[in-house]
């Protein structure tokens, strides 16, 4: 397995040349970069600014991992809004465009949500109208993955969907395209299950694998900290990624503790990945 670094774990205000620069520097072999609305990275991406990535990663001998982004909070693939369930198609289609571009392996889909947990304001969409919601709109852009060859990852997150394994995997099978995968995140699911079941259940499912860690007697947002921080059972995770034969990144998505050294974090990150690259 190979270590990798989400763009979150930077602050918002460097450049991309920076983040792959101290990318490198720290000893991580890929990175997940992360497009949005604003900034260096703002939809759509031109031309030139694909080609200077591009370069920039061959420099600094890294992997253009993956594509992720913000915005798939804000337009829900399961909305009962057509136009928000539209733009956010459109948004997936962005990725998959920008990630062929850059050489990606994949994007990471944030697979609608009934409500946004941590927004009171946001729209809640009945469990079961949200579920078909997301099964139609992936069997629709499945075919823009399949010739852009271009994974859609789906990501467990905290949407108040897709609660089990089963369910997960029965979501993903049911769009019966091999180009829509698990992107599974091994502290999403400790509030209410155990990473390595899932892990054993999705099996091949998986094409990418997010490392960041959960302390269950904070029990909300902020209870996400650094991978050996939290409650996960590292040395089951570990062997049941062995078992199931993942050996692609594993991506730490981390948002940055520390307010005065990008430096020391990037450090610790990177200790804390070679310590599970050792187990079990």
């Amino acid at each position: 397995m190979k270590k990798g670094i989400n763009q979150w774990a930077f602050p918002s205000s460097i450049s991309v040349k920076e983040i792959l620069e101290l990318a490198h520097q720290f000893g991580f072999q890929g990175v997940e970069l992360c497009p949005s609305a604003q900034g260096e990275l703002s939809f759509p991406l031109t031309q030139e600014k694909i080609s200077e990535i591009r370069n920039l990663a061959q420099d600094f001998n890294l992997e253009i991992r993956s594509i992720a982004t913000d915005l798939l909070w804000k337009y829900n693939l399961a909305s009962s809004n057509q136009n928000s369930r539209k733009k956010a198609k459109e948004i997936v289609k962005r990725l998959v465009e920008t990630a062929a571009n850059l050489g990606a392996q994949s994007v990471l889909i944030i697979p609608g949500y009934v409500n946004v947990p941590w927004d009171s304001s946001s729209e809640v969409v009945p469990y079961q109208e949200a579920f078909y919601r997301v099964q139609e709109s992936l069997k629709e852009l499945a075919p823009l993955a399949q010739e852009a060859k271009v994974y859609l990852a789906i990501e467990n997150v905290w949407n108040k969907l897709f609660l089990s394994p089963l369910e997960f995997c029965s979501l993903i099978d049911s769009i019966e395209s091999r180009w829509v995968k698990a992107h599974f995140d091994t502290a999403n699911v400790l509030i209410a299950g155990y990473p390595e079941q899932w892990i054993k259940l999705l099996g091949e499912r998986i094409i990418t694998v997010h490392i960041k860690d959960f302390k269950l007697s904070v029990g909300n947002i902020n209870g996400f900290c650094l991978p050996l921080e939290g409650d996960v059972n590292w040395p089951q995770v570990m062997q049941s990624l062995q078992d199931i034969g993942y050996d692609d990144y594993l991506i730490a998505e981390v948002i940055p503790p520390y307010s005065y050294s990008k430096e020391a974090l990037l450090a610790n990150i990177s200790f804390n990945l070679d310590c599970l690259l050792k187990m079990p």
